[in-house]
């Protein structure tokens, strides 16, 4: 996944999701507590925090949540086989994408991390 050299502070939820989204993914189902980041490989991952949160706070719990992520166990809660037939997946091709995923959402938290860090 290649990255854009563009830093910036981020003070609020809504530049954490431009941050988000520069960096080739969405942000999905935005609410007070949650939002949803899709992968360009279309899989994606709820990240949870409280209403009252700080930014930093928000920005802390997104990177820890999308360390988080595993592929085989989300293989494991989605795999059947009327999921396999609905979406017309092998079991090889559905974990390749979840593994793809996770590589996706790792780096986009250690980039968080390091531009997090060299923010405070």
């Amino acid at each position: 996944m290649e990255l854009m050299e563009q830093q910036i502070k981020i003070e609020n939820l809504e530049q954490l999701f431009d941050w988000i989204e520069w960096r080739d993914c969405y942000v999905l189902d935005k609410a007070e507590d949650n939002f949803f980041i899709e992968a360009p490989n279309n899989v994606f991952w709820q990240v949870l925090f409280d209403k009252d949160d700080k930014i930093e706070d928000i920005i802390s719990k997104t990177i820890e949540q999308l360390e988080q992520f595993d592929a085989d166990e989300r293989f494991l809660d989605y795999w059947s086989a009327d999921f396999a037939k609905k979406n017309n997946f092998t079991p090889l091709h559905f974990i390749t994408i979840l593994k793809k995923g996770e590589e996706i959402f790792r780096e986009l938290a250690r980039e968080l991390k390091k531009e997090h860090t060299l923010k405070h």
